[in-house]
């Protein structure tokens, strides 16, 4: 046979498959957490508020909406990833430890980096867009370095 079943693979192949199946199930999971967000989010606003834009004050859902939008981004961005982290091998895992301490260290450092030029008046104020922004980035930015450099 050209390509081997699992019947036919070695104990490290088959966990190595299983391990891969089991990634992308998690990849559709949480992709299916944040279509139903994005969804629900923009579907049933009752007002001209956005997430991305920073005027929160206009963004207006029904009570039940918003608390069922929590609970899946609790979910989504906070149980899933620590959930996922015993799905890999230990060395993906301090990839990822590295790319999550990245992201707190770039938040802890650009807050008061971007408050300081916000009072010197070079940029606008801080909003909480921005500092998630900026955890997201560094934290790609961390883990990609951790990837290819370590």
């Amino acid at each position: 046979m050209i390509f081997p079943t699992d019947q036919q693979l070695g104990p490290g192949e088959a966990r190595t498959r299983k391990r891969q199946r089991n990634q992308i199930i998690f990849l559709g999971i949480a992709g299916l957490i944040g279509g139903v967000i994005g969804f629900a989010t923009g579907f049933f606003d009752q007002g001209d508020g956005s997430l991305f834009a920073g005027d929160w004050e206009q963004l207006k859902l029904p009570p039940a909406l918003a608390l069922v939008i929590v609970a899946l981004l609790i979910g989504g961005l906070i149980v899933l990833p620590l959930w996922g982290f015993r799905m890999v091998d230990d060395y993906k895992r301090q990839h990822s430890l590295i790319g999550f301490t990245g992201g707190c260290i770039a938040v802890l450092g650009g807050f008061p980096i971007w408050a300081a030029l916000y009072a010197g008046g070079f940029v606008p104020p801080p909003h909480a867009f921005g500092i998630f922004a900026i955890a997201y980035v560094a934290m790609i930015a961390s883990f990609a370095f951790a990837r290819w450099r370590l």
